[in-house]
Parts: structure tokens; sequence; C-alpha cells
């Protein structure tokens, strides 16, 4: 069964902060998801680049 969302070595540095490390994730289909943390632990980001709305730093 194809995945309802894949991302493999996700990775995003906002100059020398990284604020994204390296996730590997996995969402089967017809399934409920959340990302859960700290304020600042990225999730905002994560999601942001997982459906493409994340611009690319000039």
């Amino acid at each position: 069964m194809t995945p309802a969302l894949q991302i493999s070595g996700l990775t995003r540095r906002f100059g020398d902060r990284l604020a994204v490390d390296a996730i590997d994730l996995s969402v089967p289909p017809g399934s409920f998801f959340g990302l859960v943390g700290q304020n600042g632990a990225g999730k905002t980001t994560t999601l942001s680049m997982a459906v493409g709305c994340c611009p690319t730093p000039a």
C-alpha cells in the first residue's frame, strides 16, 4: 500500500541553526497523524516542507 505521506532524510537549516534533522516518516493512508513537541522543535517547519510550502532561503 502506498503511504499517504512519506518523507526521507528531511533536513532544514536557518543559517547555523538546525531546525529539522534528517527526519524519516511514513504515514499509512486512512490514519491520523500529529507532531507534538515544545515550541521551536520544528513541527511547523516539518509540515510546511512536507506539503511543499516552505520557501528555499536565498
